[in-house]
């Protein structure tokens, strides 16, 4: 059973990413992976201290989902901010791990995310997250493992710091 787990936000504990009910599945998106690869990243901490609880049977998810634009976003920033040595690294743990699961966007939600990205002019949200919000609306996964706060205004459920339902 792993412990609290220090960090520079403070002490992390697993009832910080249980979901409000059993889910074994969770969309991870691009900055909790970029914190995840990137020992730099001040959230490192956290990201690590999510995989040791589900490595250790902590949490339920037994899926992480990652889909073509949450890659893409999470490798540039990587190669861009960190170094390719830890995109690639980011990139050979997906291709090799089981836990991990790439889900491609079908061409349909592509283009419903770009309509309502064009006609919501009032939330500051990249194209990719509102890919990411309309993906996972497709599969329905409402829980997304992120460090953005903006995933609230799609009604998503955010981990670790989103409210639970």
């Amino acid at each position: 059973m792993a412990g609290p787990v220090e960090t520079p936000i403070g002490t992390v504990t697993p009832e910080h990413f249980r979901p409000g009910h059993v889910r074994h599945q969770v969309v991870v998106g691009p900055k909790f992976l970029y914190a995840l690869f990137n020992p730099r990243d001040r959230m490192h901490a956290v990201s690590r201290a999510f995989m040791t609880f589900v490595r250790d049977g902590e949490l339920p998810y037994r899926r992480l989902i990652v889909n073509d634009h949450i890659v893409d976003e999470a490798a540039t920033r990587l190669k861009k901010q960190a170094s390719m040595q830890n995109a690639a690294t980011f990139l050979r743990t997906l291709d090799e791990s089981t836990l991990y699961q790439v889900e491609y966007v079908p061409e349909s939600v592509f283009d419903d995310a770009t309509a309502r990205f064009v006609d919501w002019t009032d939330l500051d949200a990249s194209l990719t997250d509102f890919v990411v919000a309309a993906h996972m609306d497709a599969l329905e996964v409402d829980h997304i493992l992120t460090y953005d706060r903006h995933y609230d205004a799609f009604d998503l459920t955010t981990l670790p710091y989103g409210s639970r339902d």
